[in-house]
């Protein structure tokens, strides 16, 4: 192919945000444009050459846009890798007109609500990040780790955590 033209105008922006695409396939006979967004592929038909704009709503870090240009039965491709970034989640609460938050009964269950809030919000996108394998491999961690703490307190519930893990790499290996 002659000449394939494909631009953004950015490479980096937040859930929601709109990005504009351009593209100029002189001689394609076909055009169209692949949306991938880590869960899900689109492919939108296009004209020879134009410009659009999308809203990236959804994405697990990284959306490929890929225009493939059809030109005497071979086809050609250009990808831009697009670095969506996370929401970030805001939590709303009812406040009194001093200022203080109505619906907490225990002022430190709260505190720590918010707390776990905070430390959640911080990690979960690095959660979603990792491979499945280590996902995996990090909740089992988590189930040995309170296993040992919890025979530690009392030897005789060793075997009722390792019911419990017994029961969770069933669940696992059933879902798959």
């Amino acid at each position: 192919m002659e000449k394939m033209i494909f631009t953004t105008d950015r490479t980096s922006l937040t859930e929601g945000e709109v990005i504009t695409i351009n593209w100029d396939c002189k001689s394609a006979e076909r055009t169209e444009l692949t949306i991938d967004n880590g869960y899900k592929a689109t492919i939108i038909p296009l004209e020879v050459n134009g410009e659009k704009r999308f809203r990236l709503n959804r994405s697990k870090g990284r959306t490929r846009l890929t225009i493939t240009a059809w030109v005497n039965g071979k086809d050609y491709s250009k990808t831009i890798k697009v670095k969506v970034t996370e929401l970030p989640l805001t939590h709303a609460e009812t406040v009194d007109s001093k200022g203080r938050t109505i619906g907490k009964p225990q002022q430190w269950l709260g505190g720590l609500r918010d707390r776990w809030r905070k430390f959640t919000d911080k990690y979960r996108s690095n959660w979603q990040a990792m491979p499945p394998k280590k996902q995996l491999a990090t909740r089992l961690l988590m189930i040995i780790a309170g296993v040992m703490l919890v025979s530690a307190i009392s030897p005789l519930l060793m075997s009722l955590g390792m019911l419990v893990l017994i029961g969770y790499l069933l669940l696992v290996i059933w879902k798959k």
